[in-house]
């Protein structure tokens, strides 16, 4: 019982100090100015981020990709279906020689 009466004391001390808590005065313009920084600083950071993708950038990217296309589409012009087959079947362990077959 002895804990018991320790703990109600400690608790009710503990709900008096609260009282001694004094309000917070919050100027009415706080949410406001808080607001406006955060959506400066998301504008910035964004500025941030895309200020390198110039279009300099953009076209040199561009010119890339259109001329690896270009490499392979004529790659893929060139192989044969018989030669992407016997190379697809080769690589994966698929393919039999029937020069070294014992039964043939």
């Amino acid at each position: 019982m002895k804990t018991n009466v320790e703990m109600n004391k400690k608790v009710k001390e503990t709900l008096d100090s609260i009282e001694s808590i004094k309000e917070v005065e919050v100027s009415p313009f706080f949410k406001e100015k808080v607001m406006h920084q955060i959506r400066n600083a998301s504008e910035d950071l964004q500025e941030a981020t895309w200020s390198w993708f110039t279009p300099k950038v953009q076209l040199a990217t561009l010119v890339c990709v259109v001329v690896l296309n270009v490499i392979a589409f004529n790659n893929l012009q060139k192989m044969t279906y018989n030669e992407s087959v016997s190379s697809f079947a080769e690589s994966y362990g698929l393919s039999t020689d029937t020069e070294n077959s014992i039964l043939y």
